[in-house]
């Protein structure tokens, strides 16, 4: 799943593009008389119940000319409640990433390379739509300039759904545009998109929070909250406030179902060292309610080692739980500031940062860097979970493959059904980590298309056939995609996907030293592309949790010149997704998608004096073989490709027991490339010997399975 971009949306800002839509104006289907696509939203009403409120509100005497919406909840979660969904309702726009600003004229929306093309068929004519990354796209901060008619004008934000740091941010940047527009932190409670969404709202969510076993987890929350108070000893902190949901999630050992596709519930909480506070909603049913989770044995009140009611007889080792209240939160966090130094990372919102300005210390979060670190008990977890959903895609792809070739009616809708009922059953699993995009032809050009019934489109052997999916594990989260054409591509189309597989291999080839940062090592999976003069608009890596979020910071691979302040180095055991791709706007798309996990790497020589790092592949699928042109590869990338198909026959063919169409399709898919073909490079012709010696292994491969 291609990579999350910030809120400001500045995203591979170095690339040059020359193609956007500033106006209304050069929309599709916005001029006089054109037919609306039938998968826009109309938001006229909306926009006209959103400018009544904001005209009745007024701060130090004076109205607000714009207002900014994000895409974030108060925890600056990338898929925030149905509840919180306030760009979504505002505009229409579901894409996880992308910001609104609405004058009381116009509305704008910025969404980064992965969205451009569906946000153009989704957002109705009422909006401007801002595409990041091409050269003539102003920023926020240059178009609400421009939009001010007078200096000094105001523009709000909801400070609880925006980030100090980019609060702060896009205050200075807006202070040094001409007109010195001063950006308002308006207060939760007169959210202009809170006041308008009177009718249709979904209800704030409910269900039990499970515990999660340390069979899964690896290490008890006490041992977690013990090393977190070691990191807040040794930076003085009387406190850390606990504001990200999955910190939360990986911190007390606890899952639940309150945001989609992650498994977090929504909270804080406040470390202290003789004290726990944990704020949840609907306290007094989840602490008593039986698990809903059958793999879960415990009350929320007996995990966390508190009454009933929430109380605690022992705070240093006891969860003292309280109802979740942004107010209360705030209020807390100040009267503890008021004594002692209070820790607050760079992802904590506006309304936290600043409840705490009596005594404040900012750093990145002691819980992040470790959570992405994953324990032995979690790698074992992954590897496991990354194999059975490696086995359950295979059947898939086998099955669907047949059933197009025999004729069958496969569209894409009905085709991630499928595989998501697939999915569903496997052991373990508790849901998708993210909603299938399952693109044929020119949907799969459109890098985060999800399909429905306006746009499902059927799968045919005409062209490429894009399948990015997920799974949600007791023992891992799950992430992989693959392209395959059921027909006979051409050679444009082969060359385009061998290019992308060429440029995933370079990458999971790497060795590196200890230090360096995903963001120096992303043009390694673009090369291949760039010396075709081929790009793709979006990250290269994004963390992975572990039974957590699909996109896990602090680490991440994506060409950036403004990383962020919590970013960090690659280090061992985080798990990345290598995923480079290519979109034909309105005729195919590739993606390959490997999730790989950081190892300790042996180098020959130990001169440097340093750690040294490699990737090790976990997704373990075949690639599409009708789509490689192996004349484009170099012998160390065909090597990999070997490596990589033997370990796929040795870990997932056993899983494919009793399925001979599956395993005759791995089978198929993993013969190492050896006798007749010729790569670039010395050493590409393998000799006649390992050609039998292969032969030989595939034959004892099929009988053992």
């Amino acid at each position: 799943m291609a990579s999350v971009s910030a809120f400001t949306g500045i995203f591979l800002a170095a690339l040059v593009y020359t193609c956007s839509a500033t106006t209304i104006a050069n929309r599709t289907a916005c001029g006089v008389g054109d037919a609306q696509p039938n998968t826009r939203v109309n938001t006229t009403d909306r926009l006209i119940a959103f400018r009544t409120e904001m005209d009745k509100f007024t701060i130090q005497n004076r109205k607000l000319s714009a207002f900014i919406v994000g895409s974030a909840d108060a925890h600056n979660s990338e898929y925030p409640t149905d509840y919180d969904k306030r760009r979504e309702y505002i505009s229409g726009f579901s894409g996880s990433s992308g910001t609104a600003v609405i004058t009381k004229t116009k509305a704008a929306m910025w969404v980064d390379g992965r969205y451009h093309m569906e946000a153009d068929t989704v957002l109705d004519c009422n909006w401007i739509l801002m595409k990041e990354g091409y050269s003539d796209t102003p920023t926020i901060e240059e178009w609400i300039n421009s939009e001010m008619t007078s200096a000094g004008e105001y523009v709000g934000v909801d400070k609880t759904l925006i980030t100090h740091t980019d609060f702060t941010d896009m205050s200075s940047k807006l202070l040094a545009q001409s007109n010195r527009p001063v950006l308002k932190d308006v207060a939760n409670s007169v959210n202009f998109v809170d006041k308008s969404w009177t009718s249709g709202r979904p209800a704030q969510p409910t269900k039990a929070i499970n515990a999660l076993k340390t069979t899964f987890a690896g290490k008890t929350w006490q041992d977690k909250i013990s090393d977190l108070r070691k990191a807040m000893t040794a930076k003085s902190a009387a406190a850390y406030a606990v504001t990200t949901l999955d910190e939360i999630a990986w911190l007390f050992n606890l899952r639940g179902s309150d945001i989609s596709y992650n498994p977090f519930f929504l909270s804080y909480a406040i470390v202290e060292a003789n004290r726990i506070r944990l704020y949840i909603l609907n306290k007094d049913s989840r602490l008593t309610a039986q698990p809903s989770d059958s793999e879960s044995d415990q009350t929320l009140a007996v995990h966390l080692g508190t009454s009933n009611t929430g109380t605690c007889s022992d705070g240093s080792t006891c969860v003292e739980v309280l109802l979740y209240s942004q107010s209360q939160v705030e209020s807390d966090l100040t009267t503890i500031s008021n004594a002692g130094t209070v820790w607050v990372s760079y992802e904590a919102n506006y309304a936290i940062y600043t409840a705490v300005s009596n005594n404040r210390l900012v750093e990145k979060s002691p819980v992040a860097l470790v959570k992405s670190q994953k324990n032995s008990v979690e790698r074992t977890g992954m590897q496991n979970a990354y194999n059975r959903d490696s086995a359950v895609l295979i059947k898939f792809l086998a099955y669907l493959e047949k059933e197009i070739s025999d004729g069958n009616r496969w569209t894409e809708v009905s085709a991630a059904l499928e595989l998501d009922k697939r999915r569903a059953a496997a052991t373990y699993n508790r849901g998708l980590s993210f909603p299938t995009i399952s693109g044929y032809g020119s949907n799969g050009a459109i890098i985060h298309y999800r399909p429905s019934n306006d746009t499902d489109k059927v799968i045919t052997d005409g062209s490429l056939y894009l399948l990015d999916s997920g799974g949600q594990y007791l023992d891992g989260t799950t992430d992989v995609t693959r392209t395959m054409h059921y027909g006979t591509p051409t050679d444009y189309q082969k060359e385009c996907y061998t290019r992308v597989l060429s440029s995933a291999i370079n990458l999971a080839l790497l060795h590196w030293p200890e230090g360096i940062y995903g963001r120096q090592i992303d043009a390694i999976a673009r090369q291949e592309l760039w010396d075709a003069g081929l790009v793709y608009r979006h990250g290269t890596g994004h963390g992975i949790g572990a039974y957590l979020s699909v996109h896990e910071g602090p680490g991440r691979i994506r060409l950036t010149d403004t990383p962020t302040k919590s970013d960090e180095p690659l280090s061992s055991y985080q798990y990345f997704s290598d995923e480079p791709g290519y979109y034909e706007d309105n005729s195919f798309g590739v993606r390959l998608e490997t999730v790989v996990m950081v190892n300790p790497y042996t180098p020959t020589y130990n001169t440097a004096g340093t750690n040294f790092f490699s990737f090790k592949a976990i997704t373990l699928v075949p690639f599409e073989t009708n789509l490689i042109d192996y004349t484009r590869m170099t012998s160390k990338q065909v090597a990999w490709l070997n490596d990589y198909n033997t370990k796929i026959r040795s870990d997932i063919l056993p899983l494919l027991s009793g399925d001979q169409l599956a395993i005759n399709w791995v089978n198929s898919r993993t013969n190492r490339v050896s006798l007749g073909v010729t790569c670039q490079g010395a050493g590409a012709i393998y000799p006649t010997a390992v050609f039998l010696i292969s032969s030989i292994f595939t034959i004892v491969t099929a009988f053992r399975a």
